[in-house]
Order: C-alpha cells, then structure tokens, then sequence
C-alpha cells in the first residue's frame, strides 16, 4: 500500500513557489537591451541601434542613443535581434475547468491549466484573455497568477458569460439570464468576482455544418443589462457570428465582438457601422480552419505531443468530412471580413479561441493573408488586443511606463510575420521566463 504523507499548507507553498522560480530568471536591479532594432507593436516602423532600460517591471527608458544603466543592470547585446512586446491571445478557453460533452460538467484541475499556460509563456504569449469557463476555476487560476503563486501569462477573463436558457455557452460554466431583473440580480453576483470583460453570447445557428435554432437574449434586455455593466465600469463583447445579430449587439451598445463574422460576407456598409460604433473585434480565424499543416512547425511540435497531434488530426473537423467540408466553405468569408473591417478602420485584435500557445502565431499569419501588413498583424496581438480586454495602458506595446513583456528575436517580423516564431527570449515584467525550464513536452525528454 502506498502510504499518504500530509505536509503543513506552508511547506506545499514553498514547493510552489520553488517550482515557479526554476523557470524565473534570478531577479535584477533592471535589464539594459542595447543596439536592438525595436518594433514596439504600435505599427510604427522597426528603429534601429535602439537602448531599452527596464526597471521595476517597467520599461524606463527607450532612446536611439546609448543610456548609461545603473551599476548592477544586466546588460543583453540586442544587435541584430528584434525586440517585440509580449505576445496576447484576447480569446482563448483555459483547459482545467469544465469536461465532458459539450464541457457542462464542471472541475477543478488547475494542474491541466498551468501546463496549458507554460505552452503560451514558451510561444511568447505574455497575456491571454479567458472569454468563458467555470467561474470558480478561471477566478482562482486568475488570482494565482497575480499572486505570484503560478508561472503564466497574465490572466484577464470574463469569469462567467452571459447566455440566455437554452443558448449558446449557457451550460458550459455560462450565467443564465431570463429577464432583465433577474439579469441585474446574477449580474451583481458576478461583479463582486471582477470581470475584465464582460462577454455575452448573441448566436443563433451554432458552430457546425448542421444549423440550429438556439434562443436568444431578448435585444431589449441585452441592452439594458449592458447599459447597468457600463455603470459599473465594465466593458461588454459579444459572441457574434452573422452581421443581422452583430448589428443587434451594436444596437445593445456593445463595446467589441469576441469573434468576426463568418456565416455571410460584411459589405462596406457594415464594416463602416462597426468601425464608426468603436467596435473592437477578435479575429478568431484559425478557429475556422480545417487545414491542420501549421502543426508540423517546431514551435508547434515543442507544446504538442505526437499522440496529441494525431488525435487532433481525427477530430470531425479536420477528418475530411462534413465539418472539414463546411470549415472550408467559411473560409473565404472570414478573409474577406478582416480585410472589410481593417481597410475601415476597424481595430482588430488576434485571438484564437484555441488552447495552444503557439496557434497566436498561426493567427497573425492568417490575418497577413487577409491583407493585413506584417506590422498591423504584429499589433493585433500586441496593442489591439491590449485595447480588446481594456489594458491597453499597462501592457501592448514598448513605451515608457508600461509593464516589460516582450520578446526577442532572431529574425525580422516586419519583413515576414512568421519571424514572430524566431523567439531567442521571453520576458514577463522585465522578468525573463527560462523557456528550457517550462512544463512542456519539447523539456520533458
């Protein structure tokens, strides 16, 4: 028999912890990046020959003349690398929280999560949005990561959306609404949790090449429940797949999509009301695609498994049948939106609604092919997405002031997007992550 041995909640803690520095950089007084060509994520043009100071988590100084460190900086010669802010996936689904069909049954398995999350530290994804799950587990697993308790991106999340009975997301961790005082009632619960972003679901048809007819939150009710989230300072997407219901949403007075349509094509009149309305929209592209090649790259096969590979290659939606034939079929369509929307002005900002680190990359990629310049895909997932979740003054971008995610690289993201995979280093708060040290299956052996 095997004996079980209780250890005092402090020694489990200090475990933890010595788990957590292993794969933490010893700390400094501040890092000094010299001669680096900057690309700061705000679509500005790469500077050249450029000094970064960071100290106490921040970006300090940046100047095109040398800086002189204070005594104890380490100093990291950036000549001939690139540097880039932190990666951001503003829409993703942390694993660990919900199983089994159509995920309706709720756990706890942060374990599951904090694998999960390495996987996005080592593709250089310094912060992720959680955009529906069980609201105990995303809650916690947010509050671990700002406690210091976990290795992670940083955690921005929804913690529960809001669906109507019977509706899309409703039974997967969502909030059900019936009315609108019923709504304020739920809402007042779920506010003392502190959502970044509240996210509510407006679908109809339902992901798959077979429709449905799900109900929908009365519009009326939508708008009003928005209106009350506004009075308590918090922002509303909205889950949107077709432009009759996104203009309903625009209607309700959301502030931003959580996916791009893609069941019709938007024509310049709808890309100018979204872009006139401030609507800020998650790409999600990759989560209509059906061609799995990407998975071959070695930044992919480093977080993935063989096993985990061909399992996810005999999904029906990558199996070649009716689903894989309807992904195709939507794929144009999404192409054709972000390519209406940017050339509108509209911010869009990268996600993936995908649990693999590395899919971000994939994501840019497909929005260069959208139309997209290699600097305006950068910035979806650095600024835009920043400005998506509502914390595009803390993170986003390399400016004075704002917390060190960043990245450097070997190769020049301005001349081809796929260069964002080139990763050398990985920093969170002027912190560097030591990718070697991670929980992933490339460090497992």
């Amino acid at each position: 028999m095997f004996r079980t041995t209780q250890y005092p909640i402090s020694v489990l803690v200090c475990f933890v912890m010595l788990i957590i520095t292993t794969a933490v950089s010893e700390a400094n007084e501040g890092i000094l990046i010299q001669n680096v060509t900057l690309i700061d994520g705000t679509g500005r043009a790469p500077t050249e020959n450029t000094y970064v100071l960071i100290e106490d988590k921040r970006f300090a100084a940046i100047s095109d003349t040398e800086i002189v460190p204070p005594v104890g900086t380490r100093i990291i010669d950036g000549t001939g690398k690139f540097l880039i802010p932190g990666l951001i996936d503003s829409h993703i689904h942390l694993p660990g929280g919900r199983t089994g069909p159509g995920n309706r049954q709720m756990i706890m398995d942060p374990e599951t999560g904090v694998r999960i999350l390495h996987g996005f530290l080592y593709a250089g994804v310094t912060a992720v949005y959680d955009s529906g799950n069980h609201a105990a587990y995303i809650h916690k697993m947010r509050a671990d990561e700002r406690a210091g308790l976990i290795l992670s991106p940083r955690i921005y999340a929804t913690i529960s959306l809001i669906a109507p009975p019977n509706g899309h997301g409703c039974c997967a961790g969502g909030t059900v609404v019936t009315n609108y005082e019923d709504g304020v009632d739920k809402l007042k619960a779920l506010f003392k949790l502190e959502p970044d972003l509240l996210k509510f679901t407006r679908e109809r048809r339902g992901m798959g090449p077979v429709g449905r007819n799900m109900p929908l939150i009365d519009a009326n009710t939508m708008n009003r429940l928005m209106i009350y989230a506004h009075e308590n300072g918090i922002r509303t997407t909205v889950h949107v797949s077709e432009q009759a219901l996104a203009k309903e949403a625009i209607e309700a007075g959301a502030d931003a999509f959580a996916h791009t349509i893609y069941l019709d094509e938007a024509d310049s009149d709808f890309a100018n009301l979204v872009a006139a309305s401030n609507i800020v929209v998650c790409s999600t592209i990759i989560r209509q695609e059906a061609d799995l090649t990407f998975l071959n790259d070695p930044l992919f096969a480093a977080l993935l498994t063989p096993e985990e590979i061909a399992s996810t290659m005999t999904n029906e939606r990558f199996s070649g049948g009716p689903f894989t034939q309807w992904l195709k079929s939507l794929r144009p369509a999404i192409l054709n939106n972000i390519r209406q929307l940017y050339e509108a002005g509209v911010v869009i900002s990268a996600g993936t609604d995908r649990t693999i680190g590395a899919m971000i990359h994939q994501e840019m990629q497909l929005i260069n092919e959208a139309g997209l310049p290699p600097l305006e895909a950068l910035k979806t997932a650095t600024l835009n997405a920043a400005t998506y979740i509502g914390v595009e003054d803390k993170i986003g971008s390399i400016e004075v002031g704002k917390l060190a995610d960043m990245i450097l690289l070997s190769q020049n993201p301005s001349i081809s997007i796929a260069n964002t995979k080139s990763i050398e280093s990985v920093f969170k708060g002027g912190r560097e992550i030591e990718r070697s040290k991670l929980d992933v299956p490339i460090n497992r052996g």
